[in-house]
């Protein structure tokens, strides 16, 4: 009897204690306390975050990504509205919490960030559907006039390209744009051949038979895209990664990349700050 009542007491003392345990998607504080992350978000970048037309909702795979995390965290989002060159800075100050944005994990941005990786993505380049026709491989483009946002990885990256692929006295001419909507511009305008643009952009282009704009080739180099943290705020990047895992097990991040046509880009496994140069 003494003995099936030492085992009744050892059982719920161990019962307490794991209830006591943090759990793998338990939120870190201040944010359990204060419940809710701010996260910064762009609106103009389908098929990854964007702003319904018709609902003037955000919406999109990162949308439905930061909002799924925020859900196995017990948190709600507060979406900072920003341009992706005001992200850092603003993530740097304190404005925000994370970077819930396609954002580039790259070696150079780990002195002060760092990234829980969820995709991979890389430059593919592209120009009018109707000069897709003229323009079917990378090479086609040596010697001409190619635009990319100056803040973006993409513009470092069509020089590498240019300098492996092209002869020495047929070198890309990289120019630099203000964004994406003044890269098409000059490209409709002829004031370029074509630009450079994350793959899953491509994917979404495809699809929509009123968009102007299609891919030449493969991608030329693999990158991948990470929910960006300040290295003081690593608990949160912990807490986010453990959420993501949960998610995986739980075939919601199959469904999500499934959604939105990424399965080229669906990652074998979630990591922390795995991107090169």
């Amino acid at each position: 009897m003494k003995h099936d009542i030492f085992k009744l007491v050892l059982a719920g003392a161990t019962a307490l204690a794991l209830m006591g345990r943090a759990s793998a998607t338990e939120a870190p504080e201040p944010f359990k306390s204060q419940g809710y992350i701010r996260v910064g978000m762009e609106t103009n970048s389908p098929p990854m975050e964007f702003q319904d037309i018709a609902t003037g909702k955000l919406v999109g795979f990162n949308v439905e990504m930061v909002e799924s995390i925020a859900r196995h965290l017990g948190l709600e989002v507060k979406y900072e509205i920003m341009d992706v060159p005001s992200m850092s800075p603003a993530l740097d100050s304190g404005r925000i919490d994370m970077i819930g944005s396609h954002f580039n994990d790259t070696p150079a941005r780990h002195r002060k960030l760092t990234f829980v990786d969820y995709v991979s993505t890389g430059p593919i380049f592209y120009t009018t559907r109707e000069n897709t026709q003229i323009y079917k491989e990378g090479k086609q483009i040596c010697g001409k006039a190619v635009g990319a946002p100056e803040h973006t990885t993409y513009y470092r990256l069509i020089g590498d390209w240019s300098q492996a692929n092209c002869p020495a006295d047929q070198q890309v001419e990289i120019v630099g744009t203000k964004g994406l909507p003044d890269t098409q511009l000059q490209i409709r305008q002829g004031r370029l051949v074509a630009g450079a643009i994350g793959a899953e952009k491509i994917s979404y282009w495809a699809k929509d038979p009123e968009n102007k704009f299609g891919g030449i080739g493969e991608r030329f180099y693999s990158q991948l895209y990470g929910f960006a943290f300040t290295h003081a705020n690593s608990p949160l990047r912990d807490a986010v990664k453990a959420a993501l895992d949960e998610m995986v097990k739980a075939g919601e991040y199959d469904a999500l990349i499934k959604k939105y046509g990424l399965e080229d880009q669906k990652l074998a496994e979630i990591t922390i700050d795995a991107g090169t140069d």
